[in-house]
């Protein structure tokens, strides 16, 4: 998926503030799993999924349906949770190792990616959408993935096999995306973007708003500000946990996160945002982004 480089870079963002409960729609405690309606017309919310023996349920439920890209995020009130970022945008199956299948630990940056890192092509599972009810604006389907630990320095966590998913009567909001530019230098010359791709995610009870673009050669550079943000320059110190705004570059599947520099918000809105960035990453040769600038639709 052309787009794979770009999810992965804004996921590496946000994971990085770590995921806590995510508070938009609760689901009916009340529920019986037994009888649950497996339609997806009609009935309350729900999100399902065993693994480790035991059948895993979400207090807390979103999704978005932005151009091209479906994104949901589940969790409970510890803030363990699944995290999905599918390239689709109608009814369909779509593979988990280019799509971003994922689900986190309580308290932990790192989690269990439907991607094998150290063999890409492996075909760990899949999410099939099968409803989109535009009348209520919900969203429906399965899910079945392995999941890998996002940590590739350690190697002795084995995966985990994520079966029976179910996601029902999910509630979606719709961002429309038009008009989107981005630009940047790295170490002096252009990069010459062929996709971008801007999205918000509720981490806790903060937003963010992320912006990513891809080159031809499939290296990305990722952008994401608190969207509580409104117009000022924010310093990128390189820490995860106080630094309000990140950025990362991806070069030849290595992430190299933002060490210094800083974002400028221009101009704001409920629906699009203005910005110029710049910053130097980590990593024994570091790479210089200059001149950066985005205007998009989130």
């Amino acid at each position: 998926m052309k787009n794979y480089k770009i999810l992965i870079g804004l996921f590496f963002i946000l994971t990085a503030f770590t995921f806590t409960s995510c508070e938009n729609e609760p689901i009916d405690s009340a529920i019986d799993l037994d009888d649950f309606d497996n339609g997806g017309n009609n009935g309350p919310s729900l999100f399902k999924a065993d693994f480790s023996g035991a059948t895993w349920t979400a207090t807390s439920v979103q999704a978005v349906k932005s151009g091209n890209f479906i994104s949901i995020a589940a969790e409970k009130a510890n803030g363990e949770g699944f995290g999905f970022l599918v390239e689709a945008s109608t009814t369909g199956t779509y593979p988990a190792n280019t799509n971003l299948l994922s689900y986190n630990p309580a308290g932990s940056e790192y989690g269990y990616w439907g991607t094998n890192f150290n063999n890409p092509t492996e075909n760990t599972g899949s999410i099939t959408i099968s409803n989109i009810n535009t009348t209520n604006n919900t969203i429906s389907g399965t899910f079945n993935f392995k999941g890998y630990w996002s940590d590739t320095t350690v190697t002795n966590i084995l995966p985990v096999q994520f079966t029976n998913g179910v996601f029902q009567n999910i509630p979606y909001i719709t961002q429309v995306q038009t008009g989107d530019t981005f630009f940047a230098k790295v170490g002096g010359t252009e990069f010459v973007d062929v996709d971008i791709l801007s999205t918000t995610i509720s981490v806790g009870s903060q937003e963010f708003i992320s912006i990513g673009a891809q080159n031809a050669a499939l290296n990305s550079i990722s952008v994401s500000v608190k969207s509580s943000l409104g117009i000022g320059t924010y310093p990128i110190t390189g820490n995860a946990t106080t630094d309000v705004v990140q950025a990362i570059y991806d070069f030849n599947d290595t992430n190299y996160n933002a060490a210094s520099g800083s974002v400028t918000i221009i101009s704001k809105s409920a629906t699009r945002i203005k910005g110029t960035f710049n910053f130097v990453t980590s990593g024994a040769t570091p790479f210089t982004v200059t001149e950066g600038a985005f205007d998009v639709e989130y």
